[in-house]
């Protein structure tokens, strides 16, 4: 059983179409739809106050901690011999996350 070339030809362009459909139909689909709008959370508004939240609670869990191990006469750690520093590092790196991690 042979083609003719007439019926070769037709099937030629059948895939030709459909071919050039696989690879034109997607992209365009893709290009047409727009990023849903991004919404961000009271954290993610304000990523400063965020960090100086954070400073200061740490700062406060720090003192109370060192309070209670000092009356226990335990040791303290680097953290709750300088509280100060270690929340003002919190707060910073908190502020940078939030920065770094936001959608635009």
């Amino acid at each position: 059983m042979t083609m003719s070339a007439r019926r070769l030809t037709a099937i030629l362009i059948v895939q030709l179409v459909l071919f050039t459909t696989m690879l034109v139909g997607p992209a365009t689909y893709l290009r047409a739809q727009a990023p849903p709008p991004v919404h961000k959370n009271l954290i993610q508004r304000h990523p400063t106050a965020t960090g100086v939240v954070v400073g200061v609670a740490a700062h406060h869990a720090l003192k109370v901690s060192a309070a209670r191990k000092k009356r226990n006469h335990q040791k303290l750690n680097w953290a709750e011999r300088h509280p100060t520093l270690t929340a003002v590092g919190a707060g910073l790196v908190t502020r940078h996350e939030i920065k770094k991690h936001t959608p635009k």
